[in-house]
């Protein structure tokens, strides 16, 4: 293969994945959406990097561009559908993030790529991956410089305008590569992890304590005891806004479905265009040019294995006659008659048999075999081979009656392969494998037989009669309310089922799972709270939506967080009533036997407890009270009340257990500078995105 296809190949490379496989930290949930890093912006662009607005015009000019490279890539012939155009878009704007931030850095540091380390990459001694899976021979494994020299060679004097720009961006592709690996190589020489943190690590693992705690849980009170005023809850957010402040831009939403569902009508129509079609699939002279006009699939004419087609018809397909018609079958919501348009025959055999899998255990090979040998005689005495397989099987055939299906010759283990391959339908023997001892039986006598079947393939569809039905419904119930009180009110009166999509991000594409809903998502983003949305049109299906929640980056709006509020107002008036009762038990305490007793409760032995672990024993996980324990020095003193996480308590340390002394922290020091280094470019990458003011509009246009 010639640099030219190869470069060709991996065109794409030069620029889509520049955005994916050089920065895959870029595409995150963070691009996906409007972040914490992302403000709201009056730019009436897709995006904003570094104070530069990104033009509408100048994003699709680049999107175009990507688009035609990916198609290159996936070739002329594959469909360039919705999810393609918005992983292409997406890929788009990730790569100009990345250009748009890193170009600068780049430059400010002085990190370069010399001619030199690009020759490297090439014909050097530090080949490039990409450049070195090009050019390694998939037969030997072995890569050949000497190709690369040559390719080189004939595209810079040989090659067209086109071939020369592939190499460019190729050439582009490994200078990004290259630079990225030196900035964070930088990063990573300056970040290190110091003694104290390898020390610090070791102890808060091996460092214990022991205690008796008496622990009076939050959920000891009902919360219907706590009455929950509206007004008490406003102020409680009020005096903890941070806490319930927005990490991003969202919406919520209510929405109605009303679903184009294909009538009686429609499926006497698909009934009758099936009949009718028998007769002239059967006559048709070119079988070929009539289905790929008469189906819903295109004719595929790669002759297949028994095991390519669906049980119920590959028993016909394989013993009939070519021009043979076998159908029409039901299946999926959607006719298929099959035609057997030839057959071939194959190089290796397909053969199908069922298994019993008895595993070894404790090496009893001599056992086994006997138990396997047990139960084919139950079987050959009139025992059911399914049953059998259903109680003895030790695999996940044992589900479907030992059942393996058709496979191909040289699929299974060679002892297994060979069995079946020398055997005929019905046999039925014991036999060893590194899997353990199977009872084998062939159910099908093994072919090398080959069918082409054209498939004539007919969806039951809704009509245009029952679509427009089920817009006008739709259309009606707009008509029909103007506030989110009406909406609320017609879909009780109508017995209608309302689903809600929660937290909806500017750039997300799904409605409550609903696919390719980006058009009501995008009118959520630039309505009003209440307001009700026109009828959108989504495949079969039309949506009405009310907008019931607006969020919004940095703010708390208080409807949309009442829930989390209300229960942590609730928590915080159990944790006063707690903290008084324990209180007031710790009065004339000498041990923590007694403050048990005056409260009626048992006391929680908590023993080896370290501070790295935050899940106390029988309560769960709580920060507040671990954190205390280790800073508490006293031992066999009665402590509290403390509130913690999920309890308040009262408790004595009894024993503190020091971590051993070792002189060696290497192990953890490793392991703190492992962690430091896993996360220098994400952490380095969302820093300068924070710093660079990224703002991602495209919610706005797309």
């Amino acid at each position: 293969m010639s640099i030219l296809e190869k470069i060709r190949n991996r065109s794409g490379l030069a620029i889509v994945v520049v955005g994916g496989a050089l920065a895959l930290f870029v595409i995150s949930d963070a691009l996906q959406s409007n972040s914490s890093i992302f403000g709201g912006s009056q730019s009436t662009g897709v995006g904003v990097i570094d104070g530069e607005e990104i033009g509408v015009k100048a994003f699709e000019a680049k999107v175009t561009e990507n688009t035609e490279l990916t198609r290159q890539q996936m070739g002329p012939d594959a469909p360039m559908d919705q999810n393609t155009i918005d992983m292409v878009r997406e890929q788009t704007w990730s790569q100009m993030v990345m250009e748009g931030i890193m170009d600068g850095e780049y430059e400010d540091l002085g990190v370069k790529v010399t001619n030199e380390e690009l020759i490297d990459m090439f014909v050097g001694d530090n080949i490039h991956p990409q450049v070195k899976q090009s050019f390694t021979n998939p037969q030997t494994g072995i890569f050949d410089k000497s190709m690369v020299v040559s390719n080189l060679k004939q595209i810079n004097e040989k090659g067209d305008a086109d071939a020369k720009k592939r190499l460019h961006d190729f050439e582009t592709y490994l200078l990004k590569d290259a630079l990225t690996k030196k900035y964070y190589g930088l990063i990573r020489k300056g970040v290190y992890a110091t003694s104290l943190e390898a020390k610090s690590l070791y102890t808060n693992r091996s460092k214990t304590v022991d205690v008796d705690a008496v622990a009076l849980n939050y959920f000891s009170i009902p919360d219907s005891s706590i009455t929950a005023e509206e007004s008490d809850l406003k102020a409680y957010m009020n005096k903890n806004m941070k806490k319930y402040a927005e990490k991003e831009n969202s919406r919520k939403l209510d929405f109605l479905m009303f679903d184009a569902v294909a009538s009686t009508t429609d499926t006497a129509a698909a009934e009758k265009w099936v009949t009718d079609q028998l007769v002239q699939f059967a006559t048709a002279t070119n079988d070929t040019l009539y289905i790929d006009a008469n189906s819903d699939v295109k004719f595929d004419p790669t002759a297949k294995p028994r095991s390519g087609y669906p049980e119920e018809i590959a028993g016909r397909l394989f013993r009939d006659s070519v021009g043979a018609i076998i159908g029409p079958i039901f299946s999926e919501g959607k006719y298929n008659i099959y035609k057997i348009i030839g057959t071939k025959q194959d190089s290796v055999y397909q053969m199908r048999a069922s298994h019993i899998l008895f595993k070894t255990e404790n090496g009893d090979t001599m056992g086994t075999v006997k138990k396997a040998n047990e139960v084919m005689a139950q079987i050959k005495g009139g025992a059911d081979f399914s049953a059998m397989a259903a109680q003895y099987g030790t695999d996940g055939t044992a589900q479907r009656g030992g059942d393996l299906g058709w496979f191909s010759e040289g699929q299974m283990v060679k002892e297994f392969n060979n069995a079946v391959l020398a055997g005929k339908k019905g046999d039925m023997l014991v036999l060893k494998t590194q899997f353990g001892v199977h009872i084998l039986k062939i159910t099908e006598d093994k072919s090398k037989k080959l069918v082409c079947a054209g498939v004539l393939s007919h969806a039951i569809q809704p009509s245009e009669a029952t679509t427009s039905t089920a817009y006008n419904a739709a259309s009606q119930f707009v008509a029909n309310c103007n506030n989110a009180e009406a909406f609320e009110k017609l879909i009780a009166d109508q017995k209608l089922i309302k689903r809600t999509a929660e937290f909806v991000r500017e750039n997300d594409k799904q409605l409550g799972g609903v696919t390719e809903a980006r058009e009501a998502v995008r009118w959520a983003f630039n309505a009003k709270k209440g307001d009700i949305s026109e009828v959108f049109s989504i495949n079969d299906k039309f949506i009405v939506a009310v907008l019931t929640a607006v969020r919004e980056k940095g703010n708390a709006d208080f409807e949309t967080v009442k829930a989390r509020v209300e229960a942590d107002y609730r928590k915080e008036k159990k944790a006063e009533q707690l903290l008084e009762k324990a209180t007031s038990a710790l009065t004339g305490a000498n041990n923590i036997q007694d403050v048990a007793a005056k409260l009626q409760l048992s006391i929680t032995p908590i023993t080896g407890q370290s501070f790295d672990n935050n899940n106390i024993a029988y309560i769960g996980p709580d920060n507040v009270m671990v954190g205390t324990l280790f800073g508490t020095k006293a031992t066999g003193k009665i402590t509290g009340p403390l509130k913690g996480d999920n309890a308040v308590y009262i408790y004595a340390i009894n024993k503190v257990t020091e971590a051993p002394v070792i002189t060696d922290f290497s192990i953890f020091k490793n392991e703190v500078q492992t962690q430091l280094s896993q996360r220098i470019e994400y952490a380095t990458f969302e820093t300068l995105k924070e710093l660079k003011k990224v703002q991602d509009n495209r919610h706005k246009f797309y």
